[in-house]
């Protein structure tokens, strides 16, 4: 794959990133280093590796879900700073 203006181009539009022409010089740079690093990545034998399923060695147990209700629901919505209904209300977490 080559790293032209026209493929800076394309991902600067599906992006939507406004590059100045110094940034475009140093992002087709980067683009380049970093494929040449794959490159190399993809040149190592690795025939004779087992694939990695998980890096935790065996794989971690986990217990089985099992839905239960909560204790004292209400003495927990009693504390609650808001609520709606018989939900804690809470601030969102993606701005």
């Amino acid at each position: 794959m080559e790293i032209n203006d026209k493929l800076l181009k394309k991902l600067s539009q599906l992006s939507a990133l406004h590059l100045s022409d110094s940034e475009k010089i140093e992002i087709k740079e980067y683009l380049k280093k970093t494929l040449s690093h794959f490159k190399k990545i993809e040149n190592i034998d690795t025939k004779d590796i087992p694939p990695l399923v998980s890096p935790l060695q065996p794989p971690l147990a986990v217990r089985a879900d099992q839905p239960a209700a909560f204790p004292d629901k209400n003495r927990l919505l009693q504390s609650a700073p808001k609520k709606q209904g018989s939900l804690v209300k809470v601030p969102p977490t993606v701005g």
